[in-house]
């Protein structure tokens, strides 16, 4: 028994000294700030503010002696009942989350306080590990014993997350109500209490139902924890709630995305690390305002009423600058950025490489191969058999010209069977893309990768072979004025002038109404005012275009996120129709855009664009001056 009582007092004595050693820690290391003073505020590329933020939060500040009782009475109830009584841990809830989380092998709860939220909220990351809970508990120490219940609770209230890219009770309220804070009813406090938990569910925008479910748990932890009657919660469970126009919910106009991609890219750079937040950072960004509205407007036009997806980017030739960006439809209802985040199979867009290839191995717009139903030994025993759109062939020699402008499948893969299928691999590696093994499908774009990816490649051939990274930020100072980062453009010739201009002619077959035979044109009837060069691309489930000319790459694709098929002809042609859009917008009928210029090199010739043979009647594509 004595052994037991020593050992009891030795256990007592050590966990004492480890949560001693523990706030010791806390209280003497890096002390993090809270309040206003710390921002980001993000330029467009005429110096016009496009976002500002406080501790990296859309968010409206409210002094908590503004914010009604009521609205405090509900968060604490629901989120941290005990709040005013524990030291940034709570030991109980601890406890209940230690069992359910062995129970289950995993971290599938968490007993994380008020404090220990805000702690996560502003300086750490979502991961479910137990290196982050560990950083979120000390990090709530640090909070608890350098600020104030009120100041920790103030903060709370003016960064917790809503969805839809709104942070704070103030800018939730009129996001989803359309009226001040103060003005909300008890109702209407309670499903804005319930929201955090998980925006995604239990937005009223999203599902009224999960809502109102998630508003009638609030206020009954509200009526166990005796800050309202059993009475009122249930009078409120019936309230009717009259919600804002969701149709005019546009946060930042349309550049919610292009703020997103910027503030990953400063993380990535290691610019929102606390100390350097304190500072405030002044981020001048490459977002042509301009532009950005007619990408969007084009969407706006032209997106169905459906679950559609789209993702679309505008880069600047020669100097890679992103002018513009869309990552979905909607940002109110989803920030996922595709345009970044999803890879996609890019179908046949990813021919025009293989036809450079094909143009620097020696190869003309002119040389031919027989397009027929072909099967083809790739090895002793593997065979491959493409078909061309609806199995239609020609049944006859056809050029490369022809091959782009109808997408000729049988011609793609023998051109890549012939120069060896490692070299389509090579090509896409030499743009930093790590493709699946080279297999003879890869001709036809059997290789997935994301539309950055396809926009930094499309762009290359824009700039005349010349590559650099995409790039959103062009400076970065402090509030001070110091510069912490300042892009100097260096873009390197990686692909050769001549064939990439031999290249951007060919990409004008797709308009050629003169390849009309058994195939039409993949883009007839999509060709802009503007004289661009541009290639379609599809699978069952994709569909994408991306297209050119020396002062805008415009790339796009449309899909379903689950990956549901395109079934109909309008569906897949939503991409086009916006990309025509934008260069009918930015190059009207009355102001022609510019167009490359022959290099001593290349020579202008008129040929059959079918055969490849000249032809007085034909149309004009380049070649070198010692193509046959």
């Amino acid at each position: 028994m004595k052994k037991l009582i020593t050992a009891g007092c030795v256990l007592t004595l050590c966990g004492l000294l480890a949560l001693l050693g523990f706030y010791g820690y806390a209280y003497l290391s890096y002390v993090p700030l809270l309040g206003q003073d710390s921002r980001i505020r993000l330029y467009n590329n005429q110096g016009g503010l496009i976002y500002e933020s406080t501790y990296q939060k859309n968010s409206e500040w409210i002094n908590l002696e503004d914010v009604p009782q009521t609205m405090i009475d509900a968060v604490i109830s629901i989120e941290d009942r005990r709040f005013y009584q524990h030291y940034g841990l709570d030991p109980i809830r601890i406890a209940k989350a230690v069992m359910v989380n062995a129970e289950n092998g995993d971290i599938v709860e968490g007993g994380s306080t008020i404090t220990q939220q805000l702690a996560r909220n502003l300086f750490l990351t979502l991961d479910q590990t137990w290196s982050r809970k560990f950083q979120e508990a000390v990090y709530a120490a640090k909070l608890e014993m350098h600020f104030s219940k009120d100041q920790i609770l103030e903060t709370y209230l003016n960064t917790i997350y809503y969805g839809h890219g709104i942070y704070g009770v103030q800018k939730a309220a009129a996001f989803f109500f359309g009226k001040e804070l103060e003005d909300c009813t008890l109702g209407e406090m309670a499903m804005l209490a319930g929201i955090p938990n998980g925006p995604s569910l239990f937005s009223p925008f999203i599902s009224m139902e999960n809502s109102r479910r998630r508003q009638a748990v609030v206020l009954q932890a509200m009526a166990d924890n005796e800050k309202l009657s059993q009475s009122e919660a249930d009078l409120a469970k019936s309230e009717p709630v009259l919600l804002a126009d969701f149709s005019n919910q546009k946060i930042m106009g349309s550049s919610g995305y292009y703020k997103d991609a910027v503030l990953a890219q400063l993380k990535e750079m290691g610019f929102l690390d606390q100390e350097t937040l304190e500072k405030g950072l002044n981020v001048y960004t490459y977002l042509d305002p301009q532009m950005q509205t007619i990408l969007q407007d084009a969407v706006d036009d032209h997106m169905p009423d459906t679950d559609q997806q789209i993702a679309g980017l505008i880069l600047e030739p020669f100097t890679f600058n992103v002018l513009a960006m869309v990552g979905g439809r909607d940002y109110t209802t989803s920030q996922y950025n595709r345009a970044l985040y999803s890879t996609r199979q890019v179908g046949s867009t990813l021919k025009p490489l293989l036809y450079y290839i094909a143009l620097q191995q020696g190869l003309s717009p002119s040389s031919t191969f027989l397009s027929t139903a072909t099967q083809f030994q790739i090895s002793q025993s593997v065979f491959y058999s493409p078909t061309n759109y609806r199995n239609v062939y020609p049944e006859k020699e056809i050029s490369m010209i022809n091959a782009i402008g109808v997408s000729d499948n049988i011609y793609a893969v023998k051109t890549h069977l012939f120069l060896g299928m490692d070299l389509l691999a090579d090509g896409l590696k030499a743009f930093g893309i790590e493709s699946e093994e080279a297999t003879a499908a890869m001709a036809l774009g059997a290789t997935h990768f994301p539309l950055i990816d396809l926009a930094k490649i499309y762009n290359t051939f824009a700039s005349e072979g010349l590559v650099d990274e995409p790039s959103m930020i062009r400076l970065v100072t402090d509030n001070a004025g110091n510069i912490l980062y300042q892009r100097h453009e260096n873009p390197k010739q990686l692909l050769h002038r001549d064939e990439t201009l031999m290249l951007s002619q060919l990409l004008r077959a797709p308009f050629d109404i003169k390849n009309l035979q058994v195939m039409s044109p993949s883009l007839l009837g999509y060709e802009p005012y503007t004289t661009t060069a541009a290639k379609s691309g599809s699978s069952d489930w994709d569909s994408l275009i991306a297209g050119y000319n020396p002062q805008m790459t415009v790339v796009l694709w449309s899909g379903y996120d689950e990956n549901e098929r395109l079934e109909t002809n309008e569906e897949r042609r939503v991409p086009k129709l916006i990309w025509k859009q934008i260069f009918n917008t930015v190059y009207p009928q009355d102001s022609p855009g510019p167009w490359y210029t022959l290099s001593p090199q290349l020579e202008e010739r008129r040929v059959d664009p079918i055969s490849g043979q000249p032809n007085p009647a034909g149309s004009l594509y380049w070649f070198r001056r010692t193509d046959p």
